[in-house]
């Protein structure tokens, strides 16, 4: 096998380049796992929060049905007040209730669906890219780095490239055969 090396220093640089290339990508495939993970819980506390709201819509639409029910009596005049306005709060209490508890179903329902989306559409790419990352990338610049030291010692050991220890010279072309 034999190889057209014309720079050894263009090697080295090709070399540090791969190896930042790598390392940008192991911390790019680490941070989308982050967040594919804080998407899970980002989700998973979102729950917990409806189901906060849930409870203290509970007391609120409680409290406005006591107030209801405080002014249907009659006044002391024998009138019944006006119950306007506390009808208008327990409908609003309800209402606030009613969407908590959609909410609360909505997270549980993206909570079973999300793992399944996160395998469909990440996780056989994800783990290719890391295999790759963790395996044949590395591989790769080890093999490189062998070479480049192979082709140093033999530039060293190589009398005529004594001027030039990270550059080999030129192949020669048709025009140089005289």
């Amino acid at each position: 096998m034999s190889a057209d090396v014309r720079s050894l220093e263009a090697l080295r640089e090709w070399l540090a380049v791969v190896k930042v290339y790598r390392e940008e990508l192991a911390d790019a495939v680490g941070g989308i796992n982050m967040e594919v993970r804080r998407a899970f819980d980002w989700v998973a506390e979102q729950g917990s929060q409806w189901a906060r709201a849930v409870r203290k819509c509970e007391e609120d639409v409680v409290q406005a049905k006591a107030e209801l029910a405080q002014r249907k009596f009659p006044n002391w005049d024998g009138k019944m007040p006006d119950t306007t306005v506390q009808e208008k709060n327990l409908r609003r209490a309800e209402a606030k209730l009613e969407h908590a508890g959609k909410q609360v179903l909505l997270c549980k329902s993206w909570l079973g669906r999300l793992p399944k989306l996160v395998e469909e559409t990440y996780t056989g790419k994800g783990h290719k890219l890391q295999n790759f990352v963790d395996g044949d990338l590395l591989r790769g610049i080890a093999s490189l780095e062998r070479r480049l030291e192979s082709l140093e010692r033999y530039a060293q050991e190589r009398t005529d490239y004594s001027s030039a220890p990270s550059a080999l010279p030129p192949m020669p072309t048709a025009g140089d055969a005289t």
